[in-house]
């Protein structure tokens, strides 16, 4: 599909500059461009600001700030070296797969065996221990196969998986094994900086274009600040955000090896609050509330403040060389159109 670059002329160059000067900084977990963020909890935004945005996972203030500007001047992050205005939002970013010793809410119908599958229920590699989310359809561009859309760290998960591995759907983490397999691993975009892979769909169970909860995708859109998104996690079930960064570079370690994530998007709370994800919520697709048009994979997060991180759908899409088919049906209540079945 087309990819729209939203950055004006200036943004993007102060972005690339800022890329070289600061990513790899050991203090740094991401760079953006988006709203100001004012107050720690991230619940205020200067929306009437744009600027590139150096996240750090510490912010230093007061006399430590001088001391360290003192001994580190190039480390600063400095609006007149970027000739652009700048903000060092606080926060640390982790992927958000679910491990069976995390707390989950109980009777999570999410965790259950689906038929027919749909976007927003709990799935994982056969080989792993814990579960993401499921986060859709999407057709192979050259065969039109049926295939699964989750993460990298959902679908493979390790340095050592190979394709043909058995997806299980419920994920490992509750309960799934053999019997609930429902598709193999195919191929993955970690080489090309992006947290993401697809599943081919063996036909045990269809899938079917549905979000848990929410409805069929009518395709796929490229990410806007300001735009406000809704997502189908297995953990957190139905929760909203506005984004407030787009283009951003992150970095993380995936089996002890650091990794640089592109095209990350920055989701903020509602101004009302509220969660915005958790783990297990890896792999679901935000979609904007008025189009229900998918426009990130969600990988990662920050409860403190809360966060979520997704990577833009389009190049997500052009990676894996798959294809969101929009769903032509009216949109339907799905609690009531599935038949959700234990294995």
């Amino acid at each position: 599909m087309t990819v729209q670059n939203n950055l004006s002329t200036d943004a993007q160059r102060a972005l690339d500059t800022a890329v070289l000067q600061h990513l790899f900084d050991p203090n740094v977990a991401m760079i953006d461009v988006g709203y100001r963020i004012r107050d720690r909890r991230g619940h205020r935004l200067h929306v009437d600001e744009t600027c590139v945005r150096v996240h750090v996972h510490q912010k230093l203030r007061g006399e430590a700030f001088a001391a360290f500007a003192a001994q580190y001047p190039e480390r600063v992050v400095d609006a007149k070296r970027l000739d652009f205005p700048v903000d060092v939002p606080e926060a640390t970013y982790s992927v958000q797969p679910w491990w069976p010793w995390y707390w989950q809410p109980p009777l999570n119908p999410r965790t259950r065996a689906f038929n027919p599958l749909v976007g927003g229920i709990s799935v994982s590699n056969g080989l792993l221990t814990g579960s993401g989310t499921l986060g859709g359809l999407v057709q192979d561009r050259v065969t039109g196969d049926a295939m699964i859309l989750s993460n990298w760290h959902v679908l493979v998960g390790g340095w050592h998986v190979f394709p043909d591995t058995p997806i299980y759907q419920p994920g490992t983490g509750d309960a799934g094994g053999p019997a609930h397999t429902v598709a193999h691993l195919s191929r993955d975009s970690m080489s090309q900086h992006l947290d993401a892979a697809v599943a081919l769909v063996d036909g045990t169970r269809p899938l079917i274009n549905e979000q848990y909860k929410i409805g069929p995708v009518c395709g796929a859109g490229n990410p806007m600040l300001g735009q406000t998104v809704y997502k189908s996690g297995r953990t957190t079930g139905v929760t909203y955000g506005i984004v407030s960064g787009i283009d951003g570079y992150l970095t993380m370690y995936y089996g002890g090896v650091r990794r640089v994530i592109r095209h990350t998007i920055h989701i903020s709370q509602m101004p009302t609050g509220g969660q915005v994800s958790a783990p297990g919520d890896s792999g679901s697709w935000w979609l904007d509330v008025v189009t229900n048009c998918a426009i990130g994979l969600h990988f990662a997060g920050s409860n403190d403040p809360e966060f979520g991180v997704a990577m833009a759908m389009p190049q997500v899409l052009d990676a894996l060389d798959v294809e969101i088919v929009p769903e032509l049906l009216p949109e339907r209540n799905v609690a009531g159109s599935l038949e959700r079945y234990e294995v």
